[in-house]
């Protein structure tokens, strides 16, 4: 019998957008983001098993919408719409308490570039305080949500790269 790597799929929403990625046997393999799945909670949970179908991963990995943290109204609303739907599905769902470790989601996106340096040219910039938040930044949300998870490999491990 031929050995499949574990699939899993990170998934994240912020204020007018949801943002997943996929990590591949502990390897960053995909990230996508949708505006049109933001609006309501049941257009997150159809984009939400679209990228399921698409994907098709084994573990489903979410933010606890009932863990205290930063999110509020419709996007607590998504988080629930996502964990009713992975509850559903024959994967695993993981729903991870999304820890507050940095000032905010730019240092916190910085440190993981520092992790995955092909990430680094993702990296937004803080815009000034009457400008619009950076696209790319819930691609980072959702890598967090995977490392929170234990999902990922840390850079070197296990891809041939050691450290002496």
């Amino acid at each position: 019998m031929a050995h499949r790597n574990q699939r899993s799929l990170a998934v994240t929403a912020r204020s007018g957008r949801l943002g997943c990625i996929v990590v591949d046997d502990g390897d960053l393999v995909i990230w996508d983001t949708s505006e049109k799945g933001a609006g309501s909670a049941e257009e997150a949970g159809l984009k939400l098993k679209d990228w399921i179908a698409e994907f098709a991963p084994d573990v489903l990995v979410t933010e606890n919408p009932d863990a205290p943290g930063r999110k509020r109204g419709l996007q607590i609303d998504i988080l629930k719409r996502f964990d009713a739907i992975g509850q559903e599905l024959p994967i695993i769902n993981l729903l991870v308490r999304r820890r507050q470790s940095f000032r905010n989601a730019y240092e916190e996106a910085a440190d993981l570039a520092r992790q995955f340096p092909d990430l680094a040219m993702m990296v937004p910039a803080k815009p000034p305080i009457w400008g619009n938040e950076p696209y790319n930044l819930i691609l980072f949300e959702a890598l967090v949500l995977m490392r929170e998870a234990g999902l990922l490999k840390a850079l070197g491990e296990g891809n041939g790269i050691q450290d002496f």
